[in-house]
C-alpha cells in the first residue's frame, strides 16, 4: 500500500507541468504559484491590555505647620482601601521579556489621621482660647478624600512556564498625581472647625511587581499580580478655621506608597485563527 502511494505522488509530481502545459495551450490561466503555509496561531508582539484592582495605601506621616512650635502627638494616620482600573499597551520583545505602559485612575479613599498636644504658656496658632498668655489642650482630627491619577513606564521578564502558568516580575517608573479633597480639621475640645482648599501634587512614582500569566488561548492571557507602589507625598491646600480667625498653610501627608492586588487580560495582536477542516464531498 505504502509503496503503490509513493508511485501516485511521483506521478502527480511528474505530471503537473505536463498539465500547466496543457491549460497553456488551451487559453487557460496558469495554477497559481506555490506558496508557504500561513503561520497558524502565530501572534504580534503588540498587546492591548486591562485591570481592575485593589489599593491598600499606607501613609509614612502628617505635618502640620504648629508641628514646629508645640509638643504635638501623632497617634493615627491611614488611607483606606480603594478600588482602581486601568489601561495599557505592550511590547513582547522575545520570549522572555516585555514591555508596556499603564495608565490608571484610583478612586477616592479616605484619609484620616488624629494628633493631641498638651496646653502651656504661649500664644498657640490655632487656639480661639487665649486666656492670659496660656492655651488649653486639644485634638485635631483630619479627614479629606484622596484621589490620583498613576502612569507607569515598565519592563517584565517572563520565568519558565510550569503546569501552563508563567510567574514573572517587572518594576516601573512614572508619576503619580495625587489630589487632597475636603479636608477637614475638628478640635473637639476647644470647638474649633477648619477647613482645606483643594490641592493637587504630582510626584516621582515607582513600583515593582510579581505575578502569574495563564493563556487562555493564543491570543487572550489572564494575569493576576502583586505590585508595591511609591506615590510620594501629598498635601492639602491653605486651611481656614470656620469663621475665619486663623488659618495655616496645609497638612502634608507624607510617603504615600500602596501594596495592590491586580487582574488584568493581555489581548495580542496578530492572531490567525486556524485554518477549518476541509469538507469530503462524495
Amino acid at each position: 500500500m505504502g509503496q503503490t502511494r509513493s508511485i501516485l505522488i511521483a506521478t502527480a509530481l511528474a505530471m503537473a507541468p505536463v498539465a500547466a502545459a496543457n491549460a497553456a495551450d488551451l487559453g487557460l490561466p496558469p495554477p497559481p504559484p506555490l506558496e508557504p503555509a500561513p503561520c497558524i496561531g502565530c501572534t504580534g508582539p503588540v498587546y492591548f491590555k486591562g485591570f481592575i484592582g485593589a489599593a491598600n495605601p499606607t501613609v509614612g506621616s502628617i505635618f502640620a505647620p504648629d508641628y514646629e512650635f508645640n509638643d504635638f502627638e501623632v497617634f493615627h494616620e491611614d488611607i483606606k482601601s480603594t478600588p482602581f482600573f486601568g489601561i495599557g499597551i505592550g511590547y513582547q520583545f522575545n520570549s522572555w521579556l516585555r514591555f508596556d505602559a499603564t495608565g490608571e485612575y484610583r478612586g477616592k479613599s479616605l484619609f484620616i489621621a488624629q494628633d493631641r498636644y498638651p496646653g502651656g504658656n504661649g500664644t498657640f496658632s490655632r487656639a480661639s482660647n487665649d486666656i492670659d498668655g496660656t492655651f488649653f489642650p486639644g485634638t485635631n482630627e483630619y479627614t479629606a478624600d484622596i484621589e490620583s491619577w498613576v502612569g507607569l513606564a515598565n519592563a517584565y521578564v517572563d520565568l519558565p512556564t510550569v503546569l501552563c502558568i508563567t510567574p514573572y516580575v517587572g518594576g516601573g517608573i512614572g508619576l503619580a498625581s495625587i489630589s487632597v479633597l475636603g479636608l477637614k480639621d475638628v478640635n473637639v475640645p476647644n470647638g474649633g472647625v477648619a477647613y482645606g482648599a483643594d490641592n493637587t501634587d504630582t510626584n516621582f512614582a515607582w513600583a515593582v511587581y510579581g505575578g502569574l500569566a495563564y493563556d487562555v488561548n493564543p491570543s487572550v492571557t489572564l494575569d493576576l499580580s502583586y505590585r508595591y507602589l511609591d506615590m510620594g507625598d501629598a498635601s492639602s491646600g491653605r486651611v481656614t478655621a470656620y469663621d475665619n480667625s486663623s488659618s495655616y498653610a496645609g497638612v502634608d501627608i507624607n510617603d504615600i506608597h500602596s501594596h495592590d492586588v491586580m487582574l488584568g487580560v493581555r489581548w495580542k495582536l496578530g492572531h490567525q485563527a486556524a485554518a477549518p477542516m476541509p469538507v469530503a464531498f462524495k
